[in-house]
C-alpha cells in the first residue's frame, strides 16, 4: 500500500511530498521537499507517523443470540430451535468449535460463511428428567473479530407423570421397590434404629410378603403384609446395635418370601454406621482421651509382579492420657491378612497392624483401604493406604 499527503507550509509556502510506505506495525511517511531552496536540516528529518486502518476481517452477527422455550412438556421433548448468523465482514468466516450445556445436540454450518452471507447454528433440548427450570449455554469459536459468541435457551419443563416401573424399579417377583438397599445412617453402640423402603403391588394377585435368613439384630415388618393389588405399602428394618459387636459401616442382608417364594431380586441389604457418640464428652474429658498417631498412613510399595504379595506394618502409637481401644480393623479386597498385633495401648505405648496384600488378578495401579476405627475423640475412624502398580513379568 502507498499513497501520498500535501503539506503547505504557512509562512513559505513550500511544498511537501509525504509518500508512505507499508510497514508493520506502523508506516512512517517520509517528508521529502520539492522547494530545493529548501535545506533546512530539521525540515529533512521530520517524520509524520500514520496508523493505517486496519486489515479487513470476517465479522458473525446473529440476529438473536436467545431463545425462551417458556413452560415445556418433558413428554412432548426433544425440541429444537435454529439460531441464523450473518458474516458482516470482508473476509470469509469459518464456526470453529462448538461447546454445549447438559442436554443438548448442537450441528451448525461448517463451510465458509462468504461476506454477507448466512450460516446457522440449531440445536436440540432432550428434556427427559431435568425437570424445572433451566438456562443452558452455547459457546461458538469463530474465526474474526469477535471471535467467539454465547448463545442462550431457556425456559421450564413440566415433569411428566412417572411409571410404576421407574418410581419402583427393583422387583422381587410381583412387588417391585423403591430400593433395595436400606440405609439407616448413624447408630451409637446399644442403640436402636430403623429404616425403610417403599413398596408396590404391580400385579393382579394378593401380595403375602414375608422374611427369611434374618440376621438376630435385624427385625424387618411388612406394612401391610398383605398387599392388594395396585396397593403401596412399606418394608421396614430395625437395627439393634447392642446385639452384636461390629463397628463402623456394616452391611447384612436377608430374602424377601413372596407368597412362599423366592423370586429373583427377593435380596433386601441394611446398612449402618455404628459409630461411638462424642458429642457428649465434656471438655475436660476430650482433653484426658487417647489420641492415635501413625507413622505413615500411606504405604507405597512401587511395583510388584502380578500373582506376587508384598507385606507392611503401619506402627502407630498413642499419644493421649487415657487407654487406647482399637474398636476394628477392616480391609477392601486384596489384603489376604491383616493382624492388628495390640488391640490395647496405655498412653505413650505403640502396636503395628501388619497388612498382606496379594495382587492375584489386579492389574495396573492399585489403592487399597484399611480402614481403623479406635476411641480417639478426634480421630474414630483413620484410613490407611496401599498404593502401587501391579505389572505382568
Amino acid at each position: 500500500m502507498k499513497f501520498a499527503i500535501t503539506i503547505v507550509r504557512e509562512k513559505t509556502n513550500s511544498l511537501y511530498n509525504i509518500s508512505c510506505h507499508e510497514t508493520a506495525p506502523v508506516r512512517k511517511c517520509f517528508i521529502m521537499c520539492l522547494n530545493k531552496r529548501l535545506i533546512s536540516v530539521a525540515f529533512l528529518l521530520i517524520i509524520v507517523s500514520v496508523v493505517c486502518s486496519q486489515q479487513n476481517s470476517s465479522s458473525i452477527h446473529f440476529e438473536s443470540g436467545q431463545h425462551n422455550w417458556g413452560r415445556i412438556n418433558e413428554a412432548d421433548g426433544p425440541f429444537k430451535h435454529e439460531f441464523v448468523f450473518t458474516n458482516k465482514g470482508d473476509d470469509p468466516l469459518h464456526v470453529i468449535n462448538i461447546r454445549a450445556g447438559a442436554g443438548l445436540t448442537v450441528w451448525w454450518t461448517k463451510n465458509q460463511i462468504h461476506p454477507g452471507d448466512t450460516g446457522t447454528v440449531s440445536v436440540k433440548f432432550n428434556p427427559h428428567n431435568m425437570p424445572g427450570k433451566f438456562n443452558r449455554t452455547i459457546t461458538l469459536t469463530a474465526t474474526g473479530d469477535p471471535s467467539s459468541a454465547t448463545l442462550r435457551l431457556l425456559g421450564e419443563v413440566i415433569p411428566r407423570e412417572k411409571t410404576t416401573e421407574e418410581l419402583y424399579p427393583h422387583q422381587a417377583g410381583q412387588l417391585r421397590m423403591r430400593t433395595n438397599h436400606i440405609s439407616i445412617g448413624n447408630i451409637t453402640p446399644g442403640s436402636v434404629k430403623k429404616g425403610l423402603t417403599y413398596v408396590i403391588n404391580n400385579s393382579e394377585e394378593v401380595i403375602d410378603v414375608a422374611f427369611a435368613d434374618i440376621p438376630g439384630h435385624i427385625k424387618p415388618a411388612a406394612i401391610p403384609q398383605l398387599l392388594q393389588p395396585g396397593e403401596t405399602g412399606v418394608l421396614k428394618a430395625l437395627w439393634d446395635a447392642g446385639h452384636n459387636e461390629d463397628w463402623g459401616v456394616v452391611t447384612h442382608s436377608f430374602r424377601l418370601i413372596i407368597n412362599g417364594n423366592s423370586p429373583p431380586g427377593n435380596i433386601l441389604y441394611l446398612s449402618v454406621n455404628i459409630q461411638e457418640d462424642f458429642s457428649v464428652m465434656s471438655d475436660q474429658e476430650k482433653e484426658n482421651a487417647p489420641s492415635i498417631f501413625f507413622d505413615e498412613r500411606v504405604f507405597n510399595f512401587g511395583t510388584l509382579s502380578h500373582g506376587k504379595s508384598v507385606e507392611h506394618g503401619f506402627v502407630f502409637t498413642n499419644k493421649g492420657k487415657s487407654e487406647l481401644v482399637i474398636r476394628s480393623v477392616r480391609s477392601g479386597c486384596g489384603f489376604t491378612e491383616i493382624d492388628l498385633q495390640k488391640e490395647f495401648l496405655k498412653p505413650g505405648e505403640s502396636g503395628t497392624i501388619k497388612a498382606v496384600f496379594n495382587s492375584r488378578g489386579l492389574h495396573g495401579r492399585q489403592s487399597r483401604g484399611i480402614t481403623v476405627i479406635s476411641n480417639d475423640p478426634a480421630n474414630p475412624s483413620i484410613v490407611l493406604r496401599i498404593t502401587g502398580e501391579i505389572i505382568s513379568e
